[in-house]
Parts: C-alpha cells; structure tokens; sequence
C-alpha cells in the first residue's frame, strides 16, 4: 500500500499544498529527533501490484473507515476516495465506511481486527513521546489501553520508546528516535501488523 498510494498527489490534490508527505511517524517539526536519512515509499503502482500478486491478495475487498472530519483530519472523504482509487488500480477493492468523529473514534480506538482492515487517523502533539509511544508500541495494543488499532508490534522498537521516554539525554532520545523511524519504516514493507489489521 505504500507504493500504491500516491501521496505527493495526496498533498497537491486534496491538500492543496498546505502538508507535506512524512517519512514516519515523527513529524518534521521534532527536527532533533526526526531521522532525515529516510525518504517516503516512492509512488511505484506496478511493484504494489506485484508484491498484491505474491501475497495472493489479488482481488480481495478491504474495509476502511473513514471519517467525515474531526481532530484536524484534513478532507479525510476526499483523501480517502483517492487512495481507495490508487488501490483499486494494483487490484485491491476497498469499501469505505464513513462515520461521523464521536462514533469513528468508538470503531476505531477498541481496534480494527475483526471489523476493518484500514483507518484514517490524525495525531496533533507537541509532544514527540506521546504519538509512538501511545500508537506504535506492543503494549499499546486497545485492549491494554492503548490507541495501536492496527496492532503493530515490533519488540526493538517497544525497547526504544521505553528507553527514549525516560532518558533526560536529548542526545540519547534522538538517537533513539531516529533508530525507531528507520525500523517502522522498513517493517511498513514487510508484515509486522496482524493480518487483517493493517493500518497506513
């Protein structure tokens, strides 16, 4: 889905040039922290269809929920109309469900498994611990309290945001940050999210 969807279009399109596309899930904005050395999954539709094809998912329905607006989602219909396009091109089918903020948040924030395979989500912070720590960690998964809907799960970068949250080093926390970036972003190629629980 990451060479599927194209995200720079994303941005000029819906976004009107007002985002820009992420690396991960450290904002530009933590500059000290967020690992430049990583570039954005290229927009590449055939390879997308090719690794659709080895995974024998060629043809399968997806359920994405998608909000009608709320919590600075910008244009989640339009945005979600869009890359369920880019991924009926690589030969996936996807059914949107929208529902409005309060009831989204009651589908999404219990977890996905069982009920869809994708959500729209925001995160607005000033706060660099609070996004992975709260949403990228296995302990994080809902059903202990936490907001990781998508179920990831990856124990090297559960020791990072444990260790990066309680070092007073800023130097220590961005090197940790930084290590943690580059494993989410490698592991978004490959599977390290339940099957059936997949999130963007």
């Amino acid at each position: 889905m990451n060479y599927a969807i194209n995200k720079q279009a994303l941005v000029e399109n819906v976004l009107q040039n007002i985002a820009t596309v992420a690396t991960g899930p450290t904002p530009d904005a933590f500059s000290w922290a967020c690992n430049d050395a990583l570039r954005p999954y290229p927009y590449d539709p055939a390879k997308a269809r090719e690794l659709v094809k080895a995974a024998g998912a060629g043809g399968a329905t997806l359920t994405f929920y998608v909000t009608e607006g709320g919590s600075g989602i910008l244009n989640p219909v339009p945005m979600g109309t869009a890359i369920q396009a880019d991924l009926k091109a690589i030969g996936l089918n996807v059914k949107i469900e929208t529902y409005e903020w309060n009831t989204f948040l009651g589908k999404v924030n219990p977890g996905l498994e069982g009920k869809a395979d994708m959500a729209e989500m925001a995160w607005m912070t000033n706060d660099l611990d609070t996004l992975p720590f709260l949403a990228l960690r296995t302990s994080a998964w809902p059903e202990q309290g936490g907001f990781n809907s998508g179920y990831y799960s990856n124990p090297q970068v559960d020791e990072f945001l444990e260790q990066a949250r309680v070092s007073t080093s800023q130097t220590v926390r961005a090197a940790l940050y930084k290590e943690m970036q580059r494993i989410v972003h490698e592991d978004a190629h490959g599977s390290s999210w339940r099957i059936g629980s997949k999130m963007l």
